[in-house]
């Protein structure tokens, strides 16, 4: 029954899915990214939210996989782009600051033939100066052996964009890989961040050895699920770039 009832829910879901775009269910949150020395809003990460009239709030941790099934994740994958570029030149217009949004990218989003071209599109139609935008993928799909992910990433990179590999330490890393990619910012994975305050030793050993390789490798390192002070000074401490997290920011709806 239980079974049955999990199938059912994926398909309505699917159902709706489909309508989500036209009818306006979908919009965007931005979750702050802080400067760990002076404390300021550096960025932001654009997160996708699902608001049902029916269903109530449906988790990204349900929707998106099925988004990557369906391939919807293209279409909605392209306003998500397309709407975070426009919030972000508002922002900018409105208060003067230059505004760095982390992007998140699926697998399949990589795949589409044509992909880097239409984010370009996007980005000359907007007016958005493409170094504010951070192209954010997760440490699985970046070092992916199924799937040329190294040679999409560079004709990204030559458009102008920022590469962050989300999720960094949680999956197989290789060494020999990550040394060949251009990434300009590593992410700790928030599980290692959550360590640190239960005094787990392994775990701040984690962290500061990641800290360390981004510096050796030339990138910014960035903590996320920061929600204690505790969290916080140690990072710091250690001198961890940025962080987010609920203990600075929980995430801003947009307009």
């Amino acid at each position: 029954s239980e079974m049955k009832e999990t199938v059912n829910r994926k398909m309505i879901l699917t159902n709706y899915l489909y309508h989500s775009l036209d009818k306006n269910e979908l919009y965007l949150h931005f979750q702050p990214q802080i400067d760990a020395k002076s404390e300021k809003i550096s960025g932001f990460e654009v997160l996708l939210r699902w608001m049902h009239p029916k269903m109530g709030m449906v988790s990204p941790a349900e929707f998106i996989p099925i988004a990557e099934q369906t391939g919807l994740i293209k279409s909605i994958g392209l306003w998500v782009f397309r709407s975070a570029c426009e919030e972000c030149v508002q922002c900018e217009n409105e208060t003067n600051d230059e505004i760095r949004i982390a992007i998140n990218l699926s697998m399949e989003q990589l795949k589409e033939p044509g992909i880097v071209d239409q984010f370009e599109r996007i980005v000359q139609e907007t007016g958005i100066d493409p170094c504010r935008i951070e192209v954010e993928i997760t440490e699985s799909i970046a070092f992916n052996q199924e799937f040329d992910v190294l040679h999409v990433l560079k004709k990204i990179k030559k458009v102008g964009f920022l590469i962050a590999i989300d999720d960094f330490g949680k999956e197989y890393s290789s060494l020999n890989r990550i040394r060949s990619f251009p990434v300009d910012r590593l992410k700790i994975d928030m599980d290692f961040v959550h360590g640190i305050s239960s005094g787990s030793p392994k775990d701040r050993a984690v962290v500061k050895t990641i800290i360390q390789l981004a510096k050796n490798l030339g990138a910014k390192v960035l903590a996320e699920g920061v929600e204690t002070q505790e969290q916080y000074e140690f990072l710091k401490e250690h001198e961890c770039d940025e962080m987010q997290g609920f203990y600075f920011y929980k995430g801003i709806a947009s307009s």
